[in-house]
C-alpha cells in the first residue's frame, strides 16, 4: 500500500536518503527499496556509503532478474548480454558483502511467513544489512493459476484490499472480487485472510516460488 511509503523520489535515490533520515532522527528504522537493475546501475555506491559512514539501514532488494521497468533488457544479475551473449552472472548477494554488508537474506517474497521474519530478523541488526525479495518477473514467467473470492465466507473486512494493495482485488456492487486479468495467483491474498475467503485454483509451484 503507498500509505507505507514516506519518500519516493527517483531510481535510487532511496538508498541516499535512508541514510539522511536515519542520521538526523536517531533511532528510526529505516528501510530503502531498490530494484535489482538499479542495484548495478546506481545503488552499489550508495551502499559502500553507507557501510562507510556506519548508517543503520536495511536494504530491501526486490529482484526479478531483469529490468521490468524499461523494457526488460538484461544487466549484469541476469546472465546474458544484449547481443544474447551467456556470461557469468554477478551475484548481488555476493556483491553485497565484497562491499562489507555483513548481515545478508535472500528470501520469496511470495512466502509471506518467512519474509515477515526475515525483515523482524535483519532489522533488528545494527548498522548496514540487506534482504533480497527473489521472484521471477510475472512478465517473464506466466502464472499458473487465479486467485477467487468464496463469497459464502467472505466477511468483508477488506484486509486484503488494505494490507497488500493489489490491483487484482477489487469491490463490485459491495462484494470483494478478483479481477482474473489482473490476478498472477501469487497467493498473498489468500496468505492474509483470517477467514480463509479466498482460494487460489490451477496452482502449481512455479519455478522460484515457494508456492
Amino acid at each position: 500500500p503507498l500509505d507505507m511509503v514516506d519518500t519516493c523520489l527517483c531510481m535510487g535515490a532511496g538508498i541516499d536518503i535512508a541514510q539522511g533520515i536515519g542520521a538526523v532522527t536517531p533511532g528510526m528504522k529505516c528501510f530503502a527499496f531498490v530494484g535489482d537493475s538499479t542495484f548495478f546501475a546506481s545503488s552499489i555506491t550508495g551502499i559502500i556509503n553507507g557501510v562507510y559512514n556506519q548508517a543503520d539501514l536495511t536494504v530491501c532488494i526486490l529482484d526479478n532478474s531483469t529490468t521490468a521497468m524499461t523494457g526488460h533488457q538484461p544487466h549484469p544479475g541476469t546472465g546474458h548480454t544484449m547481443m544474447g551473449q551467456i556470461v557469468d552472472k554477478v551475484s548481488i548477494e555476493e556483491t553485497l558483502k565484497g562491499i562489507g554488508v555483513k548481515t545478508v537474506r535472500t528470501v520469496d517474497p511470495l512466502d509471506l511467513s518467512s519474509s515477515i521474519a526475515a525483515v523482524k530478523e535483519v532489522a533488528a541488526k545494527p548498522g548496514v544489512k540487506a534482504i533480497i525479495f527473489k521472484s521471477p518477473c510475472i512478465a517473464i514467467v506466466k502464472p499458473l493459476g487465479k486467485a477467487e473470492v468464496l463469497q459464502d465466507a467472505c466477511r468483508k473486512c477488506k484486509k486484503c484490499i488494505r494490507e497488500i494493495g493489489c490491483p487484482g482485488i477489487v469491490v463490485e456492487d459491495g462484494k470483494i472480487m478478483v479481477d482474473a486479468s489482473q490476478c498472477t495467483g501469487c497467493g498473498i491474498c489468500a496468505d492474509i485472510c483470517p477467514f480463509d475467503a479466498i482460494a487460489v485454483t490451477s496452482f502449481e509451484k512455479r519455478e522460484g516460488s515457494a508456492k
